[in-house]
């Protein structure tokens, strides 16, 4: 899965991460026009080798995608996420649910096997602390698997919101990927401060529309982003149009509107 980018802003991620709609709309848009369909979820996963009985504790689980993966492959899971809202609506049954913040885990030292960390330090406000407290978790010769996105990932939505901001003359430009305080590119640097060994792996693809409404939608997901730029006299729905012309003209100038990805994983341990 390739979450859309996004910084620590509070509002902003308490809004997203209410309930599961807003991520659920992006998750399919990856599902259904991804170019080179991978099992994400799997990719991610299979970057470690299990013994299958395994702990593992998801912090920020979401909407729970690496749920039935990581029950699969290990001995004991528990979802955490700082959402009560998200925690209520994953559909698995049975899986232990604690309400978690990043930066001050409810865990003792050394008893975690495997903490994933997928999609979700570029929410946190401290970056430093949180990763410190999946170290202090994390068992020796523990891992963690800590998935992001490339700063440059799906330029061309940032692109597209540029240019449909000039033509409504916003006062500021709207950014569908913001710059990424946790990224591909600097992410090893937060890292290797509490882990000894860590590895990137990279996965690049790309979305392929044929049509505009599936673009305009993901974008809607994360509407917020547009409204604090909104004039009382622009709407959404003069957004919604204007994204529309833009994507319509690209399409049939060039067949489709591509948007490339690049997602990774960083697996860090100590011994």
């Amino acid at each position: 899965m390739n979450e859309v980018h996004v910084s620590h802003d509070a509002d902003f991620v308490r809004s997203q991460y209410r309930t599961e709609d807003n991520l659920a709309v992006r998750i399919r848009t990856h599902e259904r026009f991804s170019e080179n369909k991978v099992d994400f979820t799997a990719w991610i996963l299979d970057a470690i080798k299990w013994r299958g009985d395994e702990t593992v504790v998801d912090v920020g689980c979401g909407a729970g995608v690496y749920v039935s993966g990581a029950r699969r492959r290990a001995g004991r899971y528990i979802a955490g996420d700082l959402s009560a809202g998200m925690l209520r609506c994953l559909e698995q049954s049975g899986v232990p649910r604690l309400k978690l913040d990043a930066q001050d885990l409810p865990l003792r030292r050394a008893s975690v096997d495997v903490v994933l960390a997928n999609h979700m330090l570029y929410h946190v406000p401290d970056i430093e602390r949180a990763i410190a407290e999946f170290r202090r978790v994390l068992r020796p010769g523990g891992r963690l698997l800590a998935a992001t996105n490339s700063a440059n990932n799906m330029a061309e939505l940032s692109a597209l919101s540029s240019e449909v901001a000039d033509q409504l003359n916003l006062p500021l430009s709207p950014t569908i990927s913001p710059n990424l305080t946790f990224s591909l590119e600097n992410g090893a640097s937060y890292l290797t401060a509490q882990f000894q060994h860590v590895e990137r792996r990279d996965l690049p693809g790309a979305l392929v529309f044929s049509e505009a409404q599936p673009v305009i939608d993901y974008i809607a997901s994360t509407y917020e982003r547009y409204e604090r730029f909104l004039p009382d006299h622009v709407s959404w729905r003069d957004v919604a149009e204007a994204l529309r012309s833009n994507l319509q003209r690209k399409i049939e100038r060039h067949g489709e509107f591509r948007v490339k990805k690049l997602t990774g994983v960083f697996v860090c341990w100590n011994l």
